[in-house]
């Protein structure tokens, strides 16, 4: 039995492998960032928010709010129709959060 097309099978599956590891990477949205903030300057809002309708809207919404310098934490719900943001109130606000959420196709609205 000749072993050699068996051979150029597993090379050439052993390079898109190698091919399709080294071209993986975390997307930003997985990385982390690290934030020094006085304790005292942290507020904790909740935001009501109107149009998301899964997952994938929460994703969006959070990778959006998370790049605002000053933002410490967010996690948004589609189901709760709510974003809760930890930001640092001596970097940002919440018209600037609240902005965010309008440019990332959403609708704030007070709770």
């Amino acid at each position: 039995m000749d072993m050699k097309p068996l051979k150029v099978t597993i090379g050439i599956l052993l390079m898109f492998a190698a091919t399709f590891v080294t071209s993986c990477s975390i997307p930003d949205s997985q990385s982390q960032k690290v934030v020094i903030v006085n304790e005292s300057d942290i507020l904790r809002k909740t935001i009501g928010v109107n149009r998301m309708t899964c997952v994938g809207c929460e994703v969006t919404l959070e990778d959006n709010i998370s790049k605002i310098e000053g933002v410490v934490s967010v996690k948004a719900s589609h189901t709760d129709k709510e974003a809760i943001i930890e930001f640092d109130s001596t970097k940002t606000d919440i018209s600037t959060i609240t902005k965010t959420i309008k440019e990332s196709g959403y609708k704030p609205f007070s709770k």
